[in-house]
């Protein structure tokens, strides 16, 4: 009994000799996830993987990170993610339907070479 009591004390009381990692900042972030790469994106480090990453995010419903990262992507001059945000502001997806907006996008998109008459699928 004295033994299944000492055991539960122990299992129970925090270590008092852990050490304290505040000092190495964050240890063990989030890497290959969708918050990292929305992370990654509104801080303005985006590539292919980040832009096509938004594709995932859309056709799984997280139209508003998809926005977010689209966004970013297309501010960074990623023609493809122009008609995906086209497409999010003429359906009113992660926001409100936004006809003007979309437009908007199709124009900058088709100005940098890439026809708005072409699926948002091609530049995956």
């Amino acid at each position: 009994m004295k033994r299944i009591i000492f055991t539960l004390v122990l299992v129970a009381s925090p270590p008092t000799w852990a050490e304290d990692l505040s000092q190495y900042g964050t240890t063990n972030p989030e890497e290959l996830t969708l918050n990292r790469t929305v992370e990654k994106a509104l801080n303005g480090d985006v590539d292919m993987m980040v832009c096509a990453s938004g594709y995932l995010m859309t056709k799984s419903g997280r139209h508003d990170k998809a926005r977010a990262v689209f966004e970013a992507c297309a501010n960074a001059g990623w023609t493809g993610t122009m008609n995906w945000m086209s497409y999010l502001d003429d359906n009113g997806y992660g926001g409100d339907d936004d006809p003007d907006a979309s437009t908007e996008w199709d124009r900058m998109s088709t100005e940098l070479g890439m026809s708005s008459a072409n699926s948002t699928m091609d530049w995956i």
